[in-house]
């Protein structure tokens, strides 16, 4: 009895090494770094409030649908490459991402490789584009798993579900129909999430990765080197980026993974 119990308890010890950590704590106050972020904060906190109160809704399956209109217009702008190691590479990645998340909603994910000289990564109910000066950029699969995770935890968290709600609160209030609001959301890709959520999407990407065996203090050190190529913040620029300030982001990892993992990255 003994040993049946032992066994058991080893493998759900094994199990639980790859599964992603539940008791998570996510701290947004690191990004914060001065009054427009901290507005910037509360005014995402406010529409989300007032979104749930509109009575708009979005399935994965219309997520899914905005996804397959996004990637025809994607194909029109982008040249995409269909083979070799490094596409190989990006979806053994995303499939050992995908096997750790939580009570996941049902995406199929698809990854694509770009083909441009712009470092960027970016995902539409599902689809995950990925360009191919961002792969030369990162140094490592771990850097990698991490954009990757950072693009997945997008859909998980409902950000793209997110723009949805917002074009159909806004179309019951204008009585546009839902005709025109697929037609509307052809261009999605090119909308670009708030600060909160990109913050949100790092500290989830950052968790997908740990639970699939990749070392996210790596991330850190990606966005240093980021920082290098954005140059120093200023206030302006944090008025206008949707995304966080590198630099915030390479703190703010640190702390992430300080706080919930009790790692000390010596990046």
């Amino acid at each position: 009895m003994k040993i049946k119990s032992f066994i058991f308890l080893s493998l759900f010890a094994f199990y639980n090494v790859n599964a992603q950590k539940s008791d998570v704590k996510y701290d947004f106050s690191c990004y914060n770094t001065d009054p427009f972020t901290a507005i910037n904060s509360l005014g995402n906190d406010f529409e989300e409030a007032m979104l749930n109160g509109s009575g708009a809704e979005s399935s994965v399956g219309e997520e899914q649908d905005l996804g397959k209109t996004a990637y025809e217009e994607v194909k029109k702008e982008y040249k995409f490459i269909e083979s070799g190691s490094e596409l190989e590479n990006l979806k053994r990645i995303v499939a050992k991402l995908n096997k750790v998340i939580q009570r996941p909603k049902g995406y199929t994910y698809k990854i694509f490789l770009i083909d441009t000289n712009v470092v960027n990564a970016w995902t539409v109910g599902g689809y995950i584009y990925f360009t191919n000066e961002m792969y030369k950029f990162c140094k490592t699969n771990d850097e990698i798993a991490c954009i990757l995770g950072h693009e997945m935890a997008h859909n998980e968290l409902g950000h793209i579900g997110k723009h949805i709600k917002r074009f159909k609160a806004a179309n019951n209030m204008f009585g546009e129909g839902f005709g025109n609001l697929a037609a509307s959301l052809g261009s999605l890709f090119t909308t670009p999430f708030n600060q909160k959520n990109e913050a949100h999407s790092d500290m989830v990407g950052m968790d997908y990765a740990i639970a699939a065996g990749y070392d996210a203090c790596q991330n850190i050190e990606l966005w240093k080197r980021m920082k290098e190529k954005e140059g120093s913040y200023s206030f302006i620029n944090g008025m206008l980026n949707t995304h966080p300030y590198s630099g915030t982001r390479s703190d703010c990892a640190k702390n992430h993974l300080k706080i919930n993992y009790n790692k000390d990255c010596n990046n």
